[in-house]
């Protein structure tokens, strides 16, 4: 199949749903092999019958399953080329309302599974010389609000390690980038809504936080995880690319109202 990542190899953590999925597709249509990795077994072997692709249960906090994932994808298909670390967990709560048991949960999931999927993936990527490394972080990592203390700490952790991924793998040909991606429109996003009184109203609150006044698709954070991979940004590495609809862009007290009604 011919295109942009035609004969490569791909692993994306937390593909079954969402942002993970939309970027398996996106891959899989350029032409890539792609591995998922999710716990949401029912999910992903359903994403990845749908792009012709494999699927294998690992929960990404699982140091011997991280390994054993990325292992066995270089020995069946020869080599790794992009590793999307993109899984990850909500955590709509302050700091006053979060445990101890809290914290290290996030922690684990959003920072800690990202090390060790970056981590395996690195070592095969300094043998082989040449990859590409892309992180699911958030606008969180650089500013935030009152009730996500556990979530902004993890996603501002996930932009550090890769800055330092970056370094790194720098001298190997390996390069390390992250996407900021504003409210998606995925399952987790959903969830969280329901915690609200009027998920729907909720809903819109979010689309219109964003300049551009609607929720971001999967598919386009997608698009701009397959350009930080691809050879069009050969030269681009340490980077944090907002896929936002301009919320980074807004004073604290958001867009005015015109721009969503």
């Amino acid at each position: 199949m011919a295109g942009r990542f035609a004969g490569r190899v791909v692993v994306i953590t937390g593909g079954a749903t969402g942002i993970g999925a939309a970027s398996a597709r996106a891959f899989a249509r350029e032409g890539a092999q792609v591995t998922i990795l999710d716990v949401n077994s029912a999910d992903g072997e359903a994403t990845a019958a749908e792009v012709g692709g494999r699927f294998r249960t690992v929960d990404v906090t699982d140091e011997e399953a991280v390994r054993g994932a990325v292992d066995e994808a270089v020995r069946d298909l020869g080599r790794l080329d992009v590793m999307h670390a993109n899984a990850g967990i909500e955590w709509p709560k302050g700091i006053a309302e979060t445990t101890l048991a809290d914290w290290r949960r996030v922690i684990d999931v959003n920072l800690t599974g990202v090390y060790l999927a970056c981590r395996y993936a690195l070592l095969r990527m300094i043998e082989q010389r040449s990859g590409a490394i892309v992180v699911t972080s958030s606008p969180h990592a650089l500013t935030t609000v009152p009730d996500a203390g556990a979530y902004a700490a993890s996603k501002g952790g996930v932009l550090a390690l890769t800055r330092a991924l970056a370094l790194e793998g720098a001298p190997y040909g390996v390069r390390a980038n992250c996407l900021l991606p504003g409210a998606t429109d995925t399952p987790m996003l959903r969830r969280e809504a329901q915690m609200a009184a009027d998920p729907a109203e909720q809903v819109r609150r979010w689309a219109l936080i964003h300049p551009l006044a609607r929720l971001c698709r999967p598919e386009e954070v997608a698009e701009a995880a397959l350009f930080l991979a691809s050879d069009a940004a050969s030269f681009v590495t340490g980077a944090a690319l907002p896929v936002d609809g301009g919320l980074l862009a807004a004073q604290p007290g958001g867009p005015p109202v015109s721009y969503g009604g």
